[in-house]
């Protein structure tokens, strides 16, 4: 598989975690229980532009593939992870659009 398409798949499954699967609210949540307080976003954990960064840069010095143009990607997928997350809630809008319309048919 290609390193670009696999930098691609880091940024869609790092964009669900961080951004729409509620992982980050949870675990801030539980952070907040264990200091007694409100605790702040800790990036990069809590970002998911900047954890797509360092994901694709950890894919790539693990793929041993860490060159200029692929880091030039990967910083390009970070400043596009806002629209990549806009694409996934499109697709599962869509998805859900769909299941209904079927759903009308059947019954």
């Amino acid at each position: 598989m290609s390193i670009y398409f696999e930098l691609l798949l880091v940024t869609a499954i790092v964009v669900y975690i961080v951004a729409l699967s509620g992982w980050t609210q949870t675990w801030l949540g539980w952070l907040s229980k264990l200091c007694k307080g409100p605790v702040r976003q800790l990036r990069p954990f809590s970002c998911a532009q900047c954890m797509t960064w360092w994901c694709c840069l950890g894919w790539l010095l693990l793929k041993d593939s860490f060159t200029l143009p692929l880091v030039a990607y990967s910083a390009a997928l970070a400043f596009f992870s806002i629209t990549v997350e806009n694409v996934l809630i499109f697709l599962r809008e869509g998805l859900l659009f769909l299941l209904r319309k079927m759903n009308e048919l059947w019954m």
